[in-house]
């Protein structure tokens, strides 16, 4: 079984500044999401990381970023519409953690798939600014238990990404 290091309570000044100066690149977007990773990985031990956009309305999901792009690829759409996934995550804005494959094959139709990249938990992490869900991070791991602080650092990174995902959706416009 593979251990993971306990995370840092708060994040490294290394962290803050790596965030700091992806926010300034020109692809802020993808560079935010490539230190997001780095520090999952680092930190939680994550193996398999995403991001994806929200279409609320349409209750799906779009990827946008992906650590593994053959698995899961960026673009691809799914519809989480009457699941109690989407209810949390997307309409209540709540973070989503599956221990086990029990807890994951109730909340996604994909958990053979997961299974086989090596996922055995995962923490879902709404990115929401101004009361709307613009997208969220999805953190897999290769243990099955989750602990307190690596929701708290999945929340933190989601914090950190927030920025991002509101400076995509102001260039759409009013």
């Amino acid at each position: 079984m593979s251990s993971v290091p306990e995370p840092l309570a708060t994040p490294s000044a290394f962290d803050i500044d790596s965030i700091s100066a992806a926010l300034a690149s020109a692809d802020a977007r993808d560079a935010v999401l490539r230190v997001v990773e780095r520090i999952a990985s680092e930190q939680m031990g994550v193996i398999v990381f995403s991001a994806s956009i929200c279409h609320v309305e349409a209750m799906e999901v779009e990827r946008v970023y992906s650590s593994r792009p053959s698995v899961y690829p960026v673009g691809a759409r799914t519809n989480k519409r009457q699941t109690s996934w989407g209810r949390q995550v997307l309409q209540e804005r709540r973070v989503f953690v599956g221990e086990g494959p029990l807890e994951m094959a109730a909340a996604f139709d994909d958990q053979e798939g997961m299974a086989k990249a090596g996922v055995r938990s995962i923490i879902n992490v709404p990115i929401v600014v101004q009361e709307q869900c613009l997208g969220v991070l999805n953190f897999g791991r290769a243990v099955e238990r989750v602990s307190p602080v690596h929701i708290t650092v999945a929340r933190f990174l989601g914090i950190a990404a927030s920025a991002v995902f509101a400076m995509k959706q102001s260039a759409k416009g009013p």
